[in-house]
């Protein structure tokens, strides 16, 4: 193991404070590994592999240049990254200006130790925010804090890279997948993404996985979440890293089925309204009712308890309705009343579709960046075993 070098970024100091405010979690969802791998493992060193997927060769050698200092990501074509807002502080982009011309052989020197990475985002699992690791120090770092955590002999038993377009920008970032078992219990798996600000490599966004729910991380940078949150409930969600380093939610949506109308409003309800003395607690639609919840904002678990916050979360959620043969169904009169009070939309899947469209927009996302393996043209990325662990 190479001794620890401290990265001397050039020009730029890193505010700390500026990035521990008004900081919201990554929700942590359980997720699966690749399914498609090259089993050639590598434990020397690591050479360029062809990705196969994606061409995440830079299309030009100098950074795309800022038009007008836009910071707010409208933009997305010519952004400032080197002075993003406040609100992006903490969420992989520190203030650097992205290095556009690294190659996919810079960043393996990372896994060859050969340089360092520091962490940038906050939220890492098993890894201290603004410390710098070789790949040899994060391994054992992550080791420690799993048996500190979980103390059954979990290790990290696989390692897996890959060259991802993160944005579909053109430009190289590097993810890594790690597989975390002790060969008695469900597997944790995480995922991290790499790239280069100003020459020096940092670790940008990253993604978890627990019990019960499955993701996976797309050539895009896209993070798709799917799993059960309860016998008769499903949930799926994508956030991602886009071309700037900067993680963000996209939306999610929670599927519950077999349920009433009364179910739906009692469980959905905010703390302000109160319910009719008659409310019903059964309904002649009871087991008939499927209902889709679109979020269109992460939620902040730094605020959980907080009835204002909550009712503020709920009042954004967009419902469709459908019996259990899929056609459109709208809710009673007097239940009506009661999301009318509450402030809930109600649509169609083409509604919601049309605001899905506009979230996309509003992020300068195309759709095929969404892709998933349940949809038809998904591609995973090109992972690559490197590193193996008995």
């Amino acid at each position: 193991m190479k001794n620890n070098k401290i990265i001397a970024f050039i020009g730029v100091t890193l505010l700390s404070g500026s990035l521990l405010t008004g900081c919201l979690p990554p929700i942590h969802q359980a997720v699966i590994g690749p399914d498609d791998k090259d089993n050639n493992q590598a434990n020397a060193t690591i050479v360029s592999t062809d990705t196969g997927n994606v061409d995440v060769t830079p299309a030009v050698t100098d950074p795309v240049e800022p038009d007008d200092g836009n910071t707010d990501n409208s933009d997305n074509n010519n952004p400032d990254v080197s002075q993003p807002e406040p609100d992006n502080n903490d969420n992989g982009n520190p203030g650097f200006t992205a290095d556009y011309s690294a190659t996919e052989e810079d960043y393996l020197k990372f896994l060859n130790d050969e340089t360092e990475a520091m962490v940038s985002y906050l939220y890492t699992d098993y890894l201290e925010f603004e410390k710098v690791y070789t790949y040899s120090d994060m391994l054992q770092a992550i080791n420690d804090a799993v048996d500190e955590d979980w103390g059954d002999g979990r290790k990290v038993t696989e390692v897996d890279y890959a060259m991802i377009d993160c944005g579909n920008d053109g430009y190289p970032e590097m993810a890594l997948f790690m597989t975390i078992d002790n060969g008695n219990y469900d597997p944790l798996y995480e995922y991290y993404i790499f790239k280069f600000y100003n020459g020096n490599l940092l670790l940008i966004d990253s993604y978890n996985a627990y019990y019960r729910s499955m993701g996976e991380l797309n050539i895009y940078g896209v993070f798709y979440t799917y799993g059960s949150g309860g016998a008769n409930r499903g949930y799926e969600s994508y956030q991602r890293c886009n071309k700037d380093g900067i993680h963000e939610f996209i939306y999610s949506r929670s599927i519950e089925s077999d349920i009433g109308e009364a179910s739906i409003v009692g469980y959905q309800i905010p703390s302000y309204i109160d319910l009719p003395e008659d409310y019903p607690q059964y309904h002649e639609t009871a087991g008939n009712i499927i209902c889709y919840s679109y979020s269109f904002e992460e939620y902040s678990y730094e605020n959980d308890g907080d009835d204002d916050y909550y009712n503020q979360y709920l009042d954004q959620f967009i419902y469709v309705f459908t019996d259990r043969q899929g056609e459109i169904v709208y809710p009673d009169e007097e239940y009506q009343k009661i999301y009318d009070q509450c402030g809930f939309t109600i649509t169609d899947f083409e509604g919601v579709n049309k605001i899905i469209d506009g979230r996309l927009n509003e992020l300068g996302m195309e759709k095929e960046e969404l892709l998933n393996s349940f949809t038809e043209n998904y591609v995973i990325p090109n992972w690559q075993v490197i590193d193996t662990f008995k």
